[in-house]
């Protein structure tokens, strides 16, 4: 399969983005079976957990992106420039406005608990949830933009 720079580096970004939630569904299953959902409060290491794991998908997408730089430059013999088209921007704007929708309905979603008397912790975990969901919808339409091409 023929890919180019763009893709490579939305695939490399989806896989970090893949291997952060699910460690992140590991580390909520392990909590639920403690019993930690049951509680009415949200301890501060929920907090922080969220915040390492935020910080964990940067690092991991700018060493992927690094990555993928490093692997296109020594297949291809040449360095990629970062030239953005309208077809790009278009993508982008495409995938920006599908992430964005799917998060904004999580959002309204765990709000909606939220109002009905669901725990804090799981509108908590509902809301970082569909920020990893929107995210990830959003590399898959772009992949999709790409191979086909409009």
């Amino acid at each position: 399969m023929n890919t180019t720079y763009q893709e490579n580096r939305t695939i490399a970004y989806l896989i970090s983005m893949i291997l952060v939630t699910a460690y992140y569904l590991c580390f909520l299953w392990e909590e639920f079976q403690k019993g930690v959902f049951e509680t009415d409060t949200i301890p501060s290491e929920w907090g922080w957990t969220v915040l390492k794991l935020v910080g964990a998908q940067i690092v991991l997408s700018v060493v992927a992106s690094i990555g993928v730089s490093i692997m296109y430059a020594i297949l291809n013999r040449e360095t990629e420039k970062e030239v953005s088209d309208e077809r790009d921007k278009l993508f982008e704007l495409k995938t920006n406005q599908l992430s964005f929708t799917i998060f904004g309905l999580g959002f309204l979603s765990s709000m909606l608990c939220l109002a009905l008397g669901t725990a804090p912790l799981l509108v908590l975990n509902l809301i970082v949830l569909s920020m990893f969901a929107g995210s990830m919808v959003g590399y898959i339409a772009k992949l999709y933009f790409y191979r086909r091409g409009y």
